[in-house]
């Protein structure tokens, strides 16, 4: 069994899109100094890290996951300086900053792109995939051709703007233009990584949330390359960061923490539990188990993710959602919301909390805006108060860079002065976890009977009860849904137990 890094145990991410949380000068967009400004918030709600979307000089053609500058603030967010006093201040009140580290792609715009476009051969013709003939389309690679001096087409990772580095290939099918992986000319890429790691790290960045960490090196249906690929990063940024943090968007945390990431992410994919717990709707998947569906493939999925952790000395990354998914709100209730976040800071794992779900914020049917298209609507501004757009910004409504959800009116504001909101449901289940050492060690027990989930860690239990049925359950309430120690259908309780 291999050692976990004991230094991250305790951490709990609140999730920025930075677009889209706090605008402190007035232009209609989020920044640096607008998170800076909102730290006590965070640091009020229990949460002492946070993870920030892209914020780096970008066109913007996704969602800033298309870089033009690495090492470099895009003007609309700041400068570096601002990044600098937003770490600062954050250090001041006890949170770690983590920045997302866009690893299998560049910008279009990107300038070390566009030199390895160019007809000559430099040093950063190496940097990105090209195939060695513009009229050659092969078949089942992306290509994209005919905009650049070089006598070649490049290769994607996902959008037309999104030139991929070259890590090499795995299964080297056209040595014309393919290089293994192995190949000295693929380490360009690969210290590029470490380059931009070493440079957020000296500034004062606590780690990184991985972007598409599994698409590195190409044809590697097995990872087995890519794996070796992060191992060679890790070790050379850690041997001057040795506790620096990274979270990997893997979603499998047997090749996630082999290749060195200290927390996986479990994704809103559909073969994920996270997924049939709380999102499937009607359809031929079934229905999610907190809206009256099965339980015995998340109980299955589970099990093999916690197996993994403990083998290999991981956490898992729980979610309440992300930038890429549909509000969780918009799938469960008020009372299966509130079982849900007793199970995810119940967990074993790191957890993370979206902006604005600890508010009960909705998707908004928005057109595509940044390369959004479906996920657009989930990267609302952030619904503070009552005021002029919803307290996020003071420019005229037209000027909102995103507009706010009108239709889903619920904001910080109205959360406290409910003591029965969300916003306390989860303020009050970090107490809860910060209370008690047990909940962050890595052992727990998890059993299901007839619709009654179970989940015990040490001295404490949680009970999610699906069932048709009232019941009771022993024990010291430390948190519950129901009343006294009977909980009805749909509610849950957590108690302690000497």
């Amino acid at each position: 069994m291999a050692a976990r890094n004991e230094k991250f145990k305790d951490l709990i991410f609140y999730e920025i899109y930075p677009t889209s949380f706090y605008d402190s000068n007035g232009d209609g967009i989020g920044d640096l100094n607008g998170i800076k400004e909102k730290l006590p918030y965070i640091k009020e709600l229990g949460c002492n890290a946070i993870w920030i979307n892209p914020f780096f000089t970008s066109p913007f053609k996704d969602g800033g996951y298309d870089v033009a500058d690495f090492f470099d603030v895009d003007p609309k967010f700041g400068t570096l300086a601002d990044f600098d006093e937003l770490v600062k201040e954050a250090d001041k009140q006890g949170i770690k900053i983590v920045i997302d580290c866009v690893a299998g792609h560049a910008s279009d715009e990107n300038k070390d792109f566009l030199k390895s476009g160019e007809y000559e051969h430099n040093e950063c013709s190496d940097l990105f995939i090209w195939n060695d003939n513009v009229w050659c389309l092969d078949e089942g690679y992306r290509l994209v051709s005919g905009r650049h001096p070089r006598n070649g087409n490049y290769l994607i990772n996902f959008f037309s703007v999104q030139p991929a580095f070259n890590f090499g290939f795995y299964n080297v099918e056209l040595p014309n233009w393919q290089m293994s992986y192995k190949d000295e000319r693929t380490l360009k890429a690969r210290d590029y990584i470490v380059d931009f790691m070493k440079f957020w790290l000296k500034r004062g960045a606590f780690g990184f949330r991985v972007d598409m960490a599994a698409y590195l090196v190409k044809n590697d249906p097995e990872k087995k390359a890519t794996i070796e690929v992060w191992q060679y990063i890790f070790e050379k940024v850690r041997k001057e960061y040795p506790d620096a943090f990274v979270v990997s968007e893997w979603s499998n945390p047997e090749k996630s923490f082999t290749a060195g990431f200290d927390c996986d992410f479990v994704l809103d994919d559909w073969g994920n539990f996270y997924h049939r717990m709380v999102r499937n709707t009607e359809d031929s998947r079934g229905v999610a188990f907190l809206n009256g569906g099965g339980f015995e493939y998340i109980k299955k999925d589970l099990a093999w993710r916690y197996e993994q952790s403990v083998k290999l000395g991981g956490y898992l990354g729980m979610i309440s959602g992300n930038h890429d998914t549909t509000r969780i709100s918009n799938y469960l209730d008020t009372k299966r919301l509130k079982m849900y976040y007793a199970f995810m800071f119940m967990m074993p794992g790191i957890p993370f909390i979206y902006y604005g779900d600890e508010i009960q914020m909705k998707f908004a049917d928005l057109p595509n805006k940044d390369g959004g298209y479906g996920r657009t609507g989930t990267r609302t501004p952030m619904q503070w108060n009552h005021e002029k757009n919803d307290g996020f910004s003071t420019c005229d409504e037209s000027k909102l860079y995103l507009p706010v959800n009108t239709a889903n009116d619920i904001t910080l504001e109205d959360n406290l002065k409910d003591k029965d909101s969300i916003y306390y449901t989860i303020k009050e289940l970090i107490k809860i976890r910060k209370e008690n050492p047990e909940i962050l060690g890595a052992e727990m027990e998890f059993e299901e009977n007839e619709r009654v989930v179970t989940l015990k860690r040490d001295t404490l239990k949680l009970v999610l009860n699906c069932s048709n049925d009232e019941m009771t359950v022993d024990g010291t309430v430390l948190y519950t849904t129901g009343t006294g120690n009977n909980v009805k259908p749909y509610e849950c309780i957590i108690v302690k137990n000497a």
